[in-house]
């Protein structure tokens, strides 16, 4: 099972489309296939459908980016 996959819909993180990933993982004999794209869910239903096709058990993830906090300065 491999569980941290982008997709090409994850701007430079992923190049691959879900169909291809899910393809390549059934080659491979895996099983299970997780999409954990950066910012987005827009491969999903894709990849849901090319791993229906494919006999593979889609895990459905996102990574967000967040920025950092920072706490406020001392009241003037």
């Amino acid at each position: 099972m491999h569980l941290h996959v982008a997709s090409g819909y994850s701007a430079r993180y992923g190049g691959s489309l879900p169909a291809d990933l899910v393809r390549r993982a059934a080659e491979r004999g895996i099983g299970t296939l997780a999409l954990t794209d950066r910012d987005t869910v827009a491969g999903t239903v894709r990849f849901a459908h090319a791993a229906a096709a494919a006999g593979v058990r889609p895990v459905f993830g996102v990574e967000v980016a967040v920025a950092p906090y920072t706490p406020p300065g001392p009241a003037p």
